[in-house]
């Protein structure tokens, strides 16, 4: 007797369809892994969260809005004279379309930045804000015009502000001498002593030793004396006497001794030869005190509070006056 056995198609068909499956989930899963470590699709979640936060924080537009950005003439007009001023040309019709479109996307951006509150507590914009506002409030050409006699008060109460420097004239003479008492410092004192006795007598081209430094210096305030033989040097030099040998005086370089011929001492000028500098100053000044008047007149319309640290011994100052 043959046994025959039959294996039923309906299991195998059942499990290719479970193997299928199996494939398919571990496929799907493999996908997802790949998208998550993608930088593009981290980019995108980004996207969308800032889009969400720009969408729930957004002001929504009230009946009245303002959404008309008009490019005007006159705003043209300085569009081209800046570019003109700048590139010392006027520019062309593209460029010309490029700064209004430079300018539309500018205002566009300022408009949506004030709705979305960045300018609130941003000290850069709140800077450039007072600096403007300054610029605006610059003094027209009237307003610093000096009236007659205002210039000479001025003058007459800042005198000490314009004296002009002492001013020498001399000639010296130079030893080679790194402290008191050496050779150098030894042979000046001695020559020092003939010239006081019989100067007209002795050549002055043989004293000393030979330098780079001058050996007249004419008539000069103590500043530019200084840039050549050091403040030191000046220093001592106000003290010597005129129409004589004096010394030894030491600088960085050695002891010399020095022949004052002249000496103009310091003075005030007059406002003629200090005008420019007066009228600077005085407009300098006006224009502070303008300033300063506009902004105390913005300052009244406020009522400020100031609330000092507990560890102070103070109590919170309320007041339109401050100083």
């Amino acid at each position: 007797m043959v046994f025959t056995h039959v294996v039923s198609a309906k299991p195998l068909h059942i499990f290719a369809q479970h193997a299928l499956a199996i494939n398919g989930r571990r496929a799907c899963l493999m996908l997802i892994r790949k998208v998550l470590v993608e930088p593009l699709f981290h980019f995108l979640i980004l996207g969308v969260v800032v889009f969400s936060l720009y969408t729930l924080t957004r002001q929504p537009m009230t009946v009245g809005e303002d959404l008309a950005i008009v490019v005007d003439e006159g705003q043209l007009a300085r569009m081209f004279d800046t570019y003109s001023r700048t590139w010392q040309r006027p520019p062309t019709e593209d460029e010309l379309k490029g700064l209004v479109e430079g300018y539309i996307k500018e205002e566009i951006f300022y408009r949506e930045g004030q709705k979305m509150g960045l300018a609130q507590d941003d000290t850069v914009f709140r800077r450039r804000m007072q600096q403007k506002m300054e610029f605006l409030l610059e003094p027209s050409v009237e307003e610093l015009a000096p009236k007659p006699g205002e210039l000479e008060a001025y003058f007459t109460a800042h005198a000490q502000d314009y004296r002009l420097p002492e001013k020498l004239a001399f000639r010296q003479i130079f030893f080679r001498s790194e402290r008191t008492g050496d050779k150098g410092d030894l042979s000046a004192t001695a020559v020092l002593s003939k010239l006081k006795s019989d100067a007209a007598s002795i050549d002055m081209t043989s004293l000393g030793d030979s330098s780079l430094l001058p050996e007249r210096t004419v008539l000069s305030d103590a500043e530019l004396i200084a840039t050549s033989f050091g403040q030191d040097f000046v220093s001592e030099l106000a003290s010597a006497p005129e129409n004589r040998w004096y010394g030894p005086i030491r600088s960085a370089y050695g002891v010399h001794l020095v022949f004052v011929s002249e000496r103009l001492m310091s003075h005030p000028p007059a406002l003629s030869d200090a005008g420019t500098a007066v009228l600077a100053d005085w407009e300098s000044a006006r224009r502070k005190d303008i300033a300063d008047a506009h902004y105390a007149a913005m300052k009244k319309r406020y009522d400020i509070e100031i609330n000092w640290p507990r560890d102070i011994d103070t109590s919170p100052i309320k007041t339109s006056s401050l100083p």
